[in-house]
């Protein structure tokens, strides 16, 4: 009976390593989905400006963008919460309020930062205020939810707190290059295509190009410390 109970015992903690591995793998999936998705599709979508055939979609060129946005979200969204679920990592934490939690990080940081740009007309920032919002909102996740994951030992990292630091840190010399007034122009078969300022558009870049590296890295981080979920003492 002694043997059995110890069997039972070794099988359910068996159990539980694996439980916390496949939530590590299930979150450090969703920073390479966020990054390629949510960043990628927009960043293409950019590439167009520096396009001949920009000419001929010039007129239509914000609501294209914009569409681009609203589908690499919906996308992301919806990849990483299916990955979650197959995972079995979605509610994994027994954090009653993690929906909450959920949903009010990725909407009232943006909600207030583009709310308060649009009242001060600082349209300028428009294009990355994203980034410190999106700080925010990784920052939010990683008190609360990774938070009850980290002491339930379902994570041993701290991704997602992670993640808000670096892109916080990435939103001060992204926000300065914004704040830059300097105009310049784009030129095909030396004609006009079309004109902006430098600053906003270096800025835009950076902000795609920083969160690409710091979700490459809190993914890459995330996989290779899942390891501890199945060998800690």
């Amino acid at each position: 009976m002694g043997r059995d109970v110890e069997e039972a015992v070794r099988i359910a903690d068996l159990a539980e390593r694996l439980r916390a591995y496949r939530t590590a793998l299930a979150y450090s999936y969703c920073f390479i989905i966020w990054a390629s998705v949510m960043v990628g599709l927009p960043l293409a979508c950019t590439a167009i400006m520096f396009s001949p055939l920009f000419t001929a979609i010039g007129p239509y060129y914000l609501g294209v963008f914009l569409s681009t946005v609203g589908m690499s979200i919906a996308i992301s969204m919806g990849l990483m919460f299916y990955l979650m679920a197959r995972l079995g990592a979605l509610n994994a934490s027994g954090y009653k309020k993690a929906p909450l939690a959920w949903s009010l990080a990725f909407s009232v940081p943006f909600a207030l930062a583009y709310g308060i740009l649009s009242a001060l007309e600082a349209w300028s920032f428009m294009p990355v205020a994203w980034v410190p919002a999106g700080g925010v909102a990784f920052l939010t996740i990683g008190l609360t939810v990774e938070n009850a994951l980290v002491k339930e030992k379902l994570l041993h990292t701290r991704p997602f707190l992670l993640t808000g630091l670096l892109a916080l840190a990435a939103s001060v010399p992204v926000l300065y290059l914004a704040s830059r007034p300097e105009a310049c122009e784009y030129l095909v078969a030396s004609k006009t295509a079309w004109t902006w300022m430098a600053g906003p558009l270096s800025a835009m870049l950076l902000a795609s190009a920083s969160y690409l590296i710091i979700s490459f890295v809190v993914a890459l981080y995330t996989f290779l410390t899942a390891e501890r979920a199945v060998l800690r003492p």
